[in-house]
């Protein structure tokens, strides 16, 4: 197998054990079946890019953390928690949704404004 396969699968092991959780929570919250999210941590499967995204909104971390190892929960220069959250969410979305996921933040900021001139 690969050696993107492997890294990811050592990657997606590592942050679900870094938040034990198990396989089955993991694959649960990520639609997938636990034999098809171990075999991706096994690299014996090379997941789809949508697959890719719901894993990464599972574990509520954006996309590039499943492929680089400088991205940890405990770690103090891990990303905003928050930004890290709405872009793994974002991640899982098609660009219909997320262009209406800016349209929503756009009417929010816009009515949080009026409120602070009020």
């Amino acid at each position: 197998m690969s050696d993107i396969a492997i890294q990811l699968g050592q990657r997606l092991r590592a942050l679900r054990r870094e938040r034990g959780i198990s396989q089955e929570e993991l694959s649960f919250k990520a639609g997938i079946s636990a034999a098809h999210l171990g075999q991706i941590e096994r690299a014996v499967k090379k997941p789809t890019v949508e697959t890719i995204g719901k894993l990464a909104a599972a574990l509520e971390v954006p996309v590039t953390a499943l492929f680089s190892s400088e991205y940890s929960c405990d770690s103090p220069s891990a990303p905003n928690t928050t930004l890290a959250k709405i872009n793994a969410q974002l991640a899982s979305m098609n660009e219909e949704e997320q262009k209406d996921v800016l349209r929503i933040i756009r009417i929010f900021r816009g009515f949080r404004s009026k409120e602070d001139h009020e």
